[in-house]
């Protein structure tokens, strides 16, 4: 059942004629129904991509930022070991001034204690005095398990 109009214009004598069938608005509606999804799929893909592009916009960003921190920890790990040498440096120092008083102590000891040995021995051949036993606190001190901590 397909019916025809038919739409004329009677002015001239050749009049163009249009005819609208239901075929026509068929094809028409089927254009148009085609263009508005291929345009709704566009308009999609668009959207799809201007994601993309601010995902890729904000991770080049975020590299960015890490690069810095990079940067910035690279930075801090040179003042750390620069740090730790002078820690180490500073500690060899101490210990060798340390080692220096200590056989300095060590020598004095030494001498005081072969001086009150000698002066001991005068006094004995004098024979007036009468020395008493002391501790030898040379001895004392490598047997005390506390000096070595």
């Amino acid at each position: 059942m397909i019916t025809t109009q038919s739409i004329a214009v009677s002015n001239s004598t050749s009049s163009p004629v249009i005819t609208v069938s239901l075929e026509s608005v068929g094809v028409f509606t089927g254009i148009c129904v085609s263009i508005s999804v291929l345009g709704t799929l566009a308009v999609k893909l668009i959207n799809n991509l201007n994601n993309i592009s601010s995902s890729i916009t904000q991770i080049k960003q975020d590299l960015k930022e890490h690069a810095d921190n990079k940067e910035k920890i690279r930075d801090l790990d040179k003042r750390l070991d620069l740090h730790i040498q002078d820690y180490i440096n500073r500690k060899d120092t101490v210990t060798l001034l340390i080692a220096q008083v200590s056989q300095t102590v060590d020598h004095r000891t030494n001498r005081l204690y072969t001086s009150m040995k000698d002066i001991e021995n005068y006094l004995q051949s004098q024979g007036n005095f009468k020395i008493r036993e002391f501790q030898d606190l040379r001895k004392m001190e490598e047997e005390n398990p506390f000096n070595k901590l």
